[in-house]
């Protein structure tokens, strides 16, 4: 058993520590909703799983040992405890991305489905590929004919969601871009200004995707930084210097 908890770990990017209580759990839920009562699952020293059922006998509580081989077949164990693995992984890497929502994300073109989504790898946290779905209706008019978003290619994207959800009955960890933010063009300003970025205050007032953003700042932004953002947008970003931001 401990060698397959460690496989399981590795395969599930979960820790040993989780493996055991989502096996304990996973089991306890299932078999208490079969009988009908109260059924706790413990891994035991020696990697032995103990099934404890407890019930009512004239009114004082009782509890009997349950012979999990006799009451699961492998394929019931298996198909139970995957589908519990792979909604735990979901839910830890959900958990572990929301941090990164509303942020700025470079990514790779892998497919594109004209009047529908384009399919997007990248890497919210680095060395870690994941896939992205990026709806049509997320990219600006100007955009989508244009020959911008052919496979391939890398573009910039704003994180709007992370969540998780069932896929042909697969949990799969869902991560939604967008190109219309107003958001993205903040963040693609604090790109190219790099480590100079927190000597400035500014703010996308307005933003009418394909024509111009209206940035309004403290202090004059360089020019290059104003153009990168305008080329990768493709649409004009219009500056203006208040004393402070509203």
């Amino acid at each position: 058993m401990q060698s397959i908890i460690l496989s399981l770990a590795s395969r599930y990017a979960l820790s040993t520590a989780e493996i055991i209580q989502e096996i304990e759990s996973a089991f306890a839920r299932q078999l208490s909703q079969w009988y009908r009562q109260e059924v706790m699952v413990f891994l035991r020293e020696g990697m032995r799983l103990e099934v404890v059922a407890y019930g009512k006998r004239n009114g004082l509580p009782v509890q009997h040992i349950l012979d999990l081989p006799a009451v699961l077949s492998r394929n019931q164990f298996k198909t139970i405890l995957e589908s519990h693995l792979g909604t735990a992984a979901v839910i830890k890497q959900v958990r572990l991305l929301k941090g990164f929502e509303r942020r700025l994300i470079w990514g790779e073109v892998v497919r594109n489905r004209a009047g529908d989504y384009l399919l997007v790898e990248t890497e919210i946290i680095p060395d870690e590929p994941i896939i992205a779905t990026c709806p049509v209706n997320r990219v600006g008019l100007h955009e989508r004919h244009a020959g911008r978003f052919q496979p391939g290619q890398r573009r910039a994207f704003h994180l709007r969601r992370i969540e998780p959800v069932l896929m042909n009955g697969t949990p799969r960890t869902k991560v939604i871009l967008d190109r219309v933010s107003k958001t993205l063009t903040e963040n693609l300003l604090c790109h190219h200004l790099g480590d100079a970025a927190h000597r400035f205050q500014f703010r996308c007032l307005k933003r009418y995707v394909g024509h111009k953003s209206i940035v309004l700042t403290t202090r004059r932004l360089p020019r290059e930084v104003i153009v990168a953002v305008d080329r990768e947008l493709q649409e004009r970003i219009e500056v203006r210097i208040v004393k402070s931001l509203p």
